[in-house]
């Protein structure tokens, strides 16, 4: 097992993070590896931050409000994500995907589907390796732990939302590789900061990205801003750090199941 990861991490995704400069991460000195941290950038810190300042209905607004409901901290400072994991941040806004796990299997499935790379899809199975099968015990630097049966608990809705988010990334490729834009089908690699200030319609526009379907709603999709939308874990975490600041906490409308 413990080969086959290592073979895993090699031969995906992953490795080409390493042959040229994180430029879309706007990290202040290199990466050692894929998911290595950047826990003292003050300017990355900052940069996430001024999120707060895009208009109303924007991209970073968007993003800066999932952070702060959530409780998490921004990339450059210590306990944040990895700026390589931080990427799929701003696609649970675009793609209007809740938090939980089962939000991030969908979200992933999205990402690795629209990459014209098939060795995008380690994101998936990764994924699946953490919250499903357990095979794979931690990843992204320890950020994400395995946590088993996720896809298989409820594998008939499950199943639709996965699959919804699979077609929605294949329809954001079809149409960039139609516009001879397909560079940016690598959603990971995009320079995300670059549309931070545009209406979050106009983003899912220039994408191509279609809305959710009525089958994975159904199902059980939900957004970062409604009850179901965020963990309980989540939840608190965000009370804490809005405590914390001495500011009263705001969900946005998420609320825990």
């Amino acid at each position: 097992m413990g080969l086959a990861l290592i073979d895993f991490e090699r031969s995906g995704y992953f490795q080409h993070l390493l042959d040229r400069p994180p430029d879309h991460l706007h990290v202040s000195s290199a990466l050692a590896s894929a998911w290595d941290t950047a826990s003292t950038d003050d300017e990355l810190y900052e940069r996430w931050h001024a999120l707060a300042q895009c208009p109303d209905g924007s991209l970073g607004q968007g993003v800066h409000r999932f952070y702060r409901a959530r409780g998490f901290t921004f990339p450059g400072h210590p306990e944040s994500a990895p700026p390589l994991l931080a990427q799929h941040d701003f696609i649970h806004v675009i793609a209007d995907y809740g938090s939980t796990v089962e939000c991030e299997i969908e979200v992933f499935g999205l990402i690795s589907r629209a990459n014209d790379d098939p060795a995008a899809f380690a994101l998936l199975a990764m994924v699946l390796g953490l919250f499903e099968t357990g095979y794979i015990e931690a990843a992204a630097q320890g950020f994400f732990g395995f946590d088993r049966g996720h896809l298989s608990a409820d594998a008939e809705h499950m199943a639709a939302r996965l699959a919804d988010a699979m077609y929605r990334g294949a329809v954001l490729a079809t149409y960039l590789d139609a516009n001879d834009r397909c560079a940016e089908t690598d959603l990971l690699g995009n320079d995300w900061f670059a549309y931070a200030e545009w209406p979050l319609a106009d983003v899912r526009a220039h994408f191509g990205l279609p809305p959710r379907s009525e089958l994975a709603i159904a199902s059980g999709s939900v957004t970062p801003w409604e009850p179901g939308g965020i963990s309980p874990f989540q939840f608190a975490a965000g009370q804490k750090a809005a405590a914390a600041r001495g500011e009263t906490y705001e969900s946005y409308g998420a609320s825990p199941q």
